[in-house]
């Protein structure tokens, strides 16, 4: 089972889609220090979000301030005369893009009307 992560800060680039030979699509984001951060020197990561998840970045633009929900991904590769590599990713699930005070800018869903049946009769009828 994997463990999630969220990473806010703001986005310094979005990068363009990969389509590999396999048909396998992968976009990268390279996001920065957050609004509020005092790092002393700058701390750009690049999430991949992959397949279907590519088409999240289509909206995004630089300079947003969004949070990125992840997972840490790692995979050995056995190919060549150095022995086996290691590669890790921090795989994009989902990105929202974040007000000023740091909310989401994405709206709130309604609550769902209850299911009331077209022949319950008048709501004057009810028991309670």
């Amino acid at each position: 089972m994997s463990q999630f992560f969220d990473y806010t800060g703001v986005v310094e680039e979005v990068m363009p889609v990969q389509t590999f030979a396999s048909g396998f699509t992968k976009r990268d984001v390279i996001i920065g220090n957050d609004l509020d951060s005092q790092a002393r020197y700058p701390n750009p990561v690049k999430f991949s979000f992959k397949k279907d998840n590519c088409s999240m970045l289509d909206s995004v633009q630089k300079g947003q301030r969004v949070k990125i929900h992840f997972v840490i991904d790692g995979r050995r590769w056995d190919g060549g005369s150095k022995g086996p590599q290691y590669f890790v990713d921090l795989t994009g699930l989902k990105i929202e893009v974040l007000n000023a005070d740091g909310t989401s800018t994405e709206p709130v869903p309604a609550p769902a009307e209850p299911d009331i049946p077209a022949d319950a009769g008048d709501v004057d009828d009810m028991p309670f």
